[in-house]
């Protein structure tokens, strides 16, 4: 066996030395001196020693009024300058003491789920659709553990969101889902016909037997364990332990790859279309290559995928060999294949057929396909920013925006994104209606030009959950420069104005 024990005697200096398989008696971490000569006994000593790094204290931005928060017109004629929109990074009173390993992401949605060191998924903000698995419809401004998470239940690992429904990710690999269901987004119950009254007209329109599911749910599915999950505006995206990916939801722009998007005429005596959704998870498992000019498709060897995103109505993936895959939703060239059309079918980026086109992972927003290469500095992006302002790349280019350190962690808004470097620094960009989420201060409330984030310039953030008109940060608290910058945070406390029934 061998051992490197650290010498007491000079710091730097390791021994190597090889002891017989005996009766070993190593010290204890306990009782091991530690470097500084305290025993982990002093007030932050030991405590130091404990705290696990990957987590941190968590800092909200943005708007709280979440009942309007799905409602943008209304958001912005009511509450534009509502004294409950946080314009700068503040401690939230529920989790100012709770240490916080992930938070949920979803450029859609109007309520924030953040998951505990312990797996304890917490939520809150809109819930006129049981996205926040409480069980009932009641919007929250209060962080609320949900029942059936944590110790004493399911370990939760990882949270996404769509605009009206959430997923979450267990450590056992099951996917739990709540929310509306009436595409079949949370993959309850089945797809059936129904007659419905349309003004004076009766309609059949395809909804899920479910339309809602109010609490935790495990989804319909049996194949291998699920190691991400991503949320589109009303659909969503696994990727199994086995490399393959499987879609379920609305498929109105093709975005589940399964080769339609589920139009049907619903009117009798005129054209009405409308999409129908699944609700049982479809497993993607072609994928193919198209000839630019012709438009026609040949098929392609599906490899093992390893990265998946969902955008609000495209989607992609990135297989083993650094090869990227779109589909979905088309305009402004979000899915990088050089039109605008949409793709029912996963189609090959070819434009990255070229030596620093190998691709490592990918993340998609709005209007917007960010691609992670496997050499250093090179970012793509297909789509846009910003519609109005910027010119959309019909396929990927290389992107500098995102700051000058290599990207961490990145959270999109509708017009917007915010980036997480490896060196903690958060660079922003957001075209707006703002409404704090930039955590500029009131007095800059758009940001046009990505530029470094001044109010969390001397923390070290490690990770970002964007939401329609909120950012969350997570930032580390186990240095002593941490203990002394989390300080300066005010804590918000809304029970004051907590929603009643």
């Amino acid at each position: 066996m061998k051992f490197y024990l650290h010498a007491y005697i000079e710091k730097n200096d390791i021994f190597e030395y090889t002891v017989p398989e005996l009766n070993i008696n190593i010290m204890e971490a306990a009782k091991r001196p530690a470097e500084n000569g305290a025993n982990g006994d002093s007030e932050n000593g030991g405590k130091k020693a404990k705290l696990d790094p990957d987590c941190g204290i968590l800092l909200f931005c943005g708007t709280t009024e979440w009942h309007n928060a799905l409602k943008p017109g209304k958001l912005k004629e009511d509450s534009y300058h509502s004294k409950n929109n946080i314009h700068e990074p503040m401690l939230l009173a529920a989790l100012k003491d709770v240490r916080i390993r992930h938070v949920g992401s979803g450029r859609d949605a109007a309520h924030a789920v953040v998951v505990d060191e312990t797996g304890q998924a917490w939520s809150w903000g809109n819930n006129e659709f049981g996205q926040l698995g409480h069980g009932d419809i009641k919007t929250r401004r209060i962080a609320t553990p949900i029942k059936g998470t944590g110790p004493d239940g399911h370990t939760i690992v990882m949270a996404s969101m769509g605009v009206r429904h959430t997923l979450l990710l267990t450590s056992q690999g099951q996917v739990l889902a709540f929310g509306d269901n009436s595409d079949g987004q949370c993959a309850q119950g089945e797809m059936k016909t129904k007659n419905v009254a349309v003004g004076k007209v009766n309609e059949e329109v395809e909804t899920c037997s479910v339309a809602t599911v109010k609490e935790l749910k495990v989804i319909n599915y049996s194949g291998p364990p699920i190691i991400k999950v991503s949320c589109g505006k009303e659909f969503s995206m696994m990727l199994d332990l086995d490399g393959c990916v499987w879609t379920f939801g609305s498929q109105e722009s093709g975005q589940l790859g399964s080769g339609t998007d589920g139009s049907y005429n619903s009117a009798n005596s005129k054209v009405k279309m409308r999409y129908a959704g699944m609700s049982e998870p479809f497993k993607v498992s072609r994928v193919y290559e198209r000839d630019n000019r012709t438009k026609k498709t040949k098929i392609m060897q599906m490899m093992k995928i390893r990265s998946i995103s969902a955008g609000s109505h495209h989607a992609a993936m990135v297989d083993e060999m650094g090869k990227v895959f779109a589909w979905g939703a088309g305009s402004f060239g979000r899915t990088g294949l050089g039109d605008t059309m949409d793709t029912h079918t996963p189609i090959w980026m070819q434009s990255l057929d070229h030596p620093r086109g190998k691709i490592e992972s990918v993340e998609c927003g709005h209007m917007i396909t960010v691609l992670y290469g496997k050499t250093a500095g090179s970012t793509f992006m297909a789509g846009c920013v910003d519609n109005i302002r910027k010119e959309a790349n019909m396929t990927p280019k290389q992107f500098f925006d995102l700051g000058d350190s290599i990207i961490q962690d990145l959270g999109f808004w509708k017009k917007g994104f915010t980036a997480v470097g490896e060196d903690g620094k958060v660079t922003i960009s957001n075209n707006g209606p703002c409404y704090g989420e930039c955590g500029n201060g009131e007095r800059f409330r758009t940001q046009g030009v990505p530029k470094k984030m001044k109010e969390l310039e001397y923390a070290h953030v490690m990770m970002v959950g964007t939401g329609a008109n909120y950012a969350l940060y997570v930032i580390r608290d186990t240095e002593e420069e941490d203990q002394e910058e989390l300080e300066e945070y005010d804590v918000l406390d809304q029970t004051a104005i907590e929603y009643k029934e």
